[in-house]
């Protein structure tokens, strides 16, 4: 069991939602949660493209692969599938 705590920085990649999810304990979150929405947002919609590429064009159960793929190791953040209609 954890006791850490998250702050959740939803974006969108191709018409795909996410969920960019930071450590509160991480050496960044301060700054991070100092900076613009537009900016994280445009920060993190680039590492999907880099690490993943065109997220619209993945089934649901690719993406969470990958997803998993990309988080693994991970200690201070993560990015999630978030919901999708």
């Amino acid at each position: 069991m954890t006791n850490a705590t998250y702050t959740d920085y939803p974006f969108t990649s191709n018409g795909v939602n996410f969920i960019s999810r930071i450590n509160s304990d991480s050496p960044l979150a301060k700054r991070i949660s100092q900076m613009p929405a537009d900016v994280i947002a445009s920060v993190n919609v680039g590492a999907i493209a880099e690490m993943i590429g065109d997220a619209s064009l993945l089934t649901r159960e690719e993406l969470l692969s990958e997803l998993e793929r990309v988080n693994a190791g991970a200690t201070h953040a993560f990015i999630l599938l978030g919901e999708n209609k």
